[in-house]
C-alpha cells in the first residue's frame, strides 16, 4: 500500500480510536483501536521506532578523523530532523475511496510489529473475533512511524485515558489542616 495520509481520532461515544490510512490509490484502511489495545501498543510502537530511527543513523567509528565524524554526525542529525517533520496541517482528505477490508472499521485484537531489512516497520493489524476475522498488514517508513506515534499521543492525551478515573458515588473533599493539640509537646524527627 502506498499510504498518502494518516488519520487518528478520538470518538468518545465509542471510547476508541480510529485509525484511517488513505493511499495514492485511492484505498483507505479503517482500524478501531480500544483503550486496552493503544496502552500496550504504545511502549513497543516506540521502542520499535526508536530501534528503526536508530538503525538509519550511520555509526561514528571514534577512529575516524574529526571532520569525517562531524559529517556523520551532521547527515544522523538531518535524517533524524526528517523523521519528524511530518505535515500535521493539512487535514485528512476523507474522499470516495475503495475500501477493501469493508465499511466497518477493522477492531484491532492483535498488532505484530517487526523492523524489515529494508528499514521499514512492518504492522500486522489482526481482527480476532468469532466470526472469520480480517488481517491488514502494512509496512511503514520511519517518518510515517514518527507522524503515527505523534498522533497516537495527542489522542491520548484527548482521551484522558492515562488520567485515573473517578470513583464512582464517592465526592472528593479537600483536605483540611489539622490544628494541633496544645497540651501536646512537639516532637521532631532527626
Amino acid at each position: 500500500m502506498n499510504i498518502h495520509q494518516v488519520s487518528v481520532t478520538y470518538h468518545q461515544e465509542q471510547d476508541r480510536l480510529l485509525v484511517r490510512i488513505s493511499s495514492h490509490d485511492s484505498e483507505e484502511l479503517r482500524l478501531w483501536l480500544t483503550r486496552r489495545m493503544t496502552l500496550s501498543l504504545m511502549p513497543a510502537l516506540t521502542q520499535t521506532a526508536a530501534d528503526q530511527l536508530a538503525r538509519q543513523a550511520e555509526e561514528i567509528d571514534p577512529a575516524a578523523p574529526q571532520d569525517v565524524q562531524r559529517r556523520r554526525m551532521v547527515e544522523n542529525f538531518k535524517k533524524e530532523a526528517l523523521t519528524y517533520a511530518g505535515d500535521f496541517k493539512t487535514p485528512y482528505q476523507a474522499k470516495e475511496a475503495a475500501l477493501p477490508q469493508g465499511k466497518e472499521p477493522l477492531l484491532v485484537t492483535e498488532v505484530k510489529l517487526a523492523l524489515l531489512k529494508s528499514g521499514k516497520l512492518q504492522l500486522d493489524f489482526n481482527e480476532k473475533l468469532p466470526e472469520p476475522g480480517r488481517h491488514v498488514r502494512i509496512a511503514i517508513t520511519t517518518q510515517l512511524a514518527q507522524g503515527l506515534l505523534q498522533l497516537l499521543n495527542k489522542c491520548l492525551k484527548k482521551s484522558q485515558w492515562l488520567k485515573s478515573p473517578p470513583l464512582a458515588g464517592i465526592q472528593e473533599t479537600p483536605d483540611k489542616p489539622e490544628t494541633p493539640d496544645p497540651t501536646e509537646r512537639p516532637r521532631y524527627l532527626n
